[in-house]
């Protein structure tokens, strides 16, 4: 028998039910300015507001300091007690207040004192900058990110230029090279030859209702470093993470996945803490039938998820995106997100030297390689020529 109970306000309705839900308020306190509807004693449309509502400021002492008390919506959670603290999603930490501890059940689980977010992040982040190395700064932010993902998204939004380096490039290509060696906790969904034909079930494994966003790849050209198998599950999670942290998506609605379609990669197959399948790749149909059903799966649970491919070798990438880029909301960062960053640039070197953008095909453009990436931005660059005219 469970209350369901409600953080903010205290109040426990009188129906009960069998299932434990707990209604769990993350309270950020530097977030709170992007819920604010009332900035001023005016409204959007230039009126006067009463002072008795102009906007309620957060608290500036005690265990609410930092926070507001306005309504915000609770998330409602299967979990309660230490549960909860162990699930980084939900858990705070010593930033759970007084009446959350009790409604929630773990008081006595956590040390009396409260520090919430900011001091929390004070903390992290001085340890981070006593690191001189990239790598060990990368560490210390996935420790968190496994027990308290709401202040490693604190930290990350609030200091997303320093943290970008350390949880993705350049770092987080050491770190896919290090992935098996230094695995604590999973994270994401992997995806073999053996689950062919329970795909449609298995996604129904992963805890989250409401996916927006996948980010899958199949590790088998890692940023500069190639073959890397199911150790490339750091690219989705990092890119995840920035998604989360400059993008606005709610953590809870994304998932990196890994299609271990094995590896060629010989230091990888003899390595006895490599995670993934230890035999040599996938070729042919019955790659194409493994990514196919890995599609057709996840799109049956969550029909308008948007599907990243990441990091897929040049000799599959383009077919893949040509096979699925009409049928489903899909897109290449390697070859369309590359390739559209790119053009901005030369665009704007193009207004920079005083030149308008429809003498685009009057430059000489040198490519270095013909990876996934050299190729997108060739194809880019040439659409962009095209729609100037050219042939």
């Amino acid at each position: 028998m469970l209350a369901s109970i409600l953080l903010r306000s205290g109040h426990v309705p009188r129906r009960v039910s069998s299932a434990a839900v707990a209604s769990l308020s993350l309270h950020r306190a530097s977030a709170n300015a992007t819920l604010r509807s009332l900035s001023s004693i005016t409204n959007h449309l230039g009126e006067s507001i009463p002072e008795e509502y102009a906007d309620e400021p957060d608290e500036n002492e005690g265990e609410w300091m930092g926070c507001t008390r306005k309504f915000l919506a609770p998330i409602s959670v299967n979990s309660r007690g230490s549960e909860i603290l162990n699930n980084p999603l939900f858990n705070k930490s010593t930033a759970f207040k007084g009446g959350e501890r009790d409604r929630l059940r773990f008081r006595g689980l956590l040390p009396p004192r409260r520090l919430n977010m900011k001091v929390q992040k004070q903390r992290i982040l001085e340890e981070i900058r006593a690191e001189d190395s990239m790598i060990r700064k990368n560490m210390i932010l996935e420790e968190v990110h496994d027990r308290n993902e709401t202040l490693y998204h604190r930290i990350l939004v609030d200091h997303i230029e320093e943290m970008a380096p350390i949880i993705y490039t350049p770092t987080v290509g050491q770190a896919c090279k290090e992935f098996g060696m230094r695995f604590r906790r999973p994270r994401g969904m992997y995806f073999c030859e053996e689950d062919r034909g329970h795909m449609a079930a298995m996604v129904y494994n992963w805890p989250q209702k409401d996916v927006h966003v996948i980010v899958v790849t199949d590790g088998s050209r890692i940023l500069g470093l190639g073959d890397l198998g199911a150790n490339g599950m750091g690219i989705p999670i990092g890119k995840l993470s920035l998604y989360c942290a400059a993008g606005g998506i709610a953590p809870h609605r994304v998932m990196p996945v890994v299609l271990d379609v094995g590896t060629n990669n010989e230091e990888l197959i003899k390595d006895p803490f490599y995670l993934g399948m230890q035999r040599p790749r996938l070729q042919g149909t019955k790659y194409y039938h493994l990514v196919d059903e890995f599609i057709q799966a996840v799109r049956h649970r969550w029909p308008n998820v948007l599907i990243q491919f990441e990091d897929f070798s040049s000799d599959k990438a383009q077919k893949l995106l040509n096979k699925y880029r009409d049928e489903i909301l899909c897109f290449n960062d390697d070859i369309q997100g590359t390739g559209a960053t790119t053009l901005a640039g030369v665009l704007g070197g193009l207004r920079a030297k005083g030149e308008q953008p429809t003498s685009l095909g009057d430059q000489r453009i040198l490519i270095a390689g013909a990876g996934s990436a050299g190729i997108g931005v060739a194809q880019v660059l040439m659409q962009a020529m095209m729609e100037h005219g050219r042939t």
